[in-house]
């Protein structure tokens, strides 16, 4: 097949989950013999990262939902790289990413990796959601459905490269080996939810006086947490572990990894990746974390905002050896058949050589 090239357009707010897939997906791409450049922000580390996995970057001034520059430098720049088609990640890239595929006459991909709001992607030529939630989510919104893609975010192979075993991971982070370890990885926020999972490790300590409750990630929430576990008693079962790059090494020390948000998710990838270090899960029975969880198989998905139901499906787990295992190897072999990269990279070439014919 002819190698495409690739127009990719981020307008990141932090090295999070959505600037991942496209940077591995870049990466991918590029590997498999395409032209890739990316347009991005100057700041937050991913030119940095991209640079050094030898991609092509431009940080013009793209930003802003007021930019009206914006539209007229892509499309400047995608004329002058010769770009195939134009894919575009988060609601400002898409909003001017879609304009300028029009202004240049180049077929754009709208990708929607969160419940965004469906204006900002509807100037794409198509659009591809990471799940079949917030496909449900842009439809209801007036996205014309025959033109809306599912594509489930990856998990490139290296993303196991360096995490330590499980013994390690416990000696690294001060934890016992028998120890009851329950893991969240989440931006600390409101809608994350990690509040009713201290409220859940309250209802446990008695029962499992041990149990140690580990939060890896930063946000407004931080000091939040910090009281509120005063508040409950529990100080001394938290850990607020700030940002961490080895997070799947964190996940590793962990019995259950939970993500008890009360808001939808596009995914919950974290709970994929989890599962790929067959760890069981338990999310929130919400569109998107119920496409990351098989419950009852790979994990438990609970009321959003139900302490006592989290605090119930924890103790379950954490009680039964035989059963996190029998989860967890259920959890990693859906995660290898549902979620791979390569799955990921040939879909959307796929999509964009459908863009290109039409």
């Amino acid at each position: 097949m002819k190698p495409l090239s690739i127009l990719q357009v981020i307008t990141q707010r932090r090295f999070s989950g959505a600037e991942r897939v496209c940077l591995s997906l870049c990466a991918d791409l590029q590997q498999r013999g395409h032209r890739v450049l990316l347009l991005c922000k100057p700041d937050g580390g991913l030119p940095d990262e991209a640079r050094k996995l030898g991609l092509a970057v431009q940080t013009p001034g793209i930003s802003g939902k007021l930019n009206l520059a914006a539209p007229f430098r892509i499309a400047r720049i995608a004329r002058n790289f010769g770009a195939d088609v134009i894919h575009t990640h988060l609601s400002s890239a898409s909003q001017w990413g879609g304009l300028a595929g029009r202004l240049a006459g180049i077929p754009t991909l709208g990708h929607v990796h969160a419940l965004n709001n469906w204006f900002y992607y509807r100037f794409s030529t198509l659009a591809a959601t990471c799940s079949g939630g917030v496909k449900q989510h842009v439809v209801a919104q007036g996205a014309d459905p025959a033109k809306v893609r599912v594509v489930y975010n990856g998990i490139p192979v290296n993303r196991l490269d360096g995490v330590l075993s499980a013994v390690e991971a416990r000696q690294m982070l001060g934890l016992a080996p028998e120890q009851p370890v329950v893991v969240c990885v989440a931006h600390l926020s409101p809608k994350k939810g990690q509040t009713f999972l201290l409220q859940a490790v309250a209802l446990l300590r008695d029962r499992f006086p041990g149990i140690r409750c580990l939060l890896a990630g930063e946000g407004e929430m931080y000091d939040t947490l910090q009281q509120q576990a005063v508040e409950l008693g529990i100080a001394d079962h938290l850990r607020l572990l700030g940002f961490r790059r080895d997070v799947m090494s964190v996940m590793q020390a962990a019995d259950v990894v939970v993500l008890p948000s009360i808001a939808k998710e596009g995914l919950g990838l974290v709970l994929v990746e989890a599962a790929l270090l067959e760890k069981p899960t338990i999310g929130s029975n919400a569109p998107g974390i119920d496409e990351a969880v098989q419950d009852g198989v790979t994990g438990l998905l609970v009321p959003p905002g139900d302490a006592a139901a989290l605090a119930e499906c924890l103790a379950m787990l954490l009680d039964n050896a035989a059963l996190r295992r029998q989860m967890g190897q259920a959890g990693r072999e859906r995660a290898l058949r549902m979620f791979t990269q390569q799955a990921m990279v040939e879909q959307f070439e796929a999509i964009y050589r459908e863009l290109i014919a039409q």
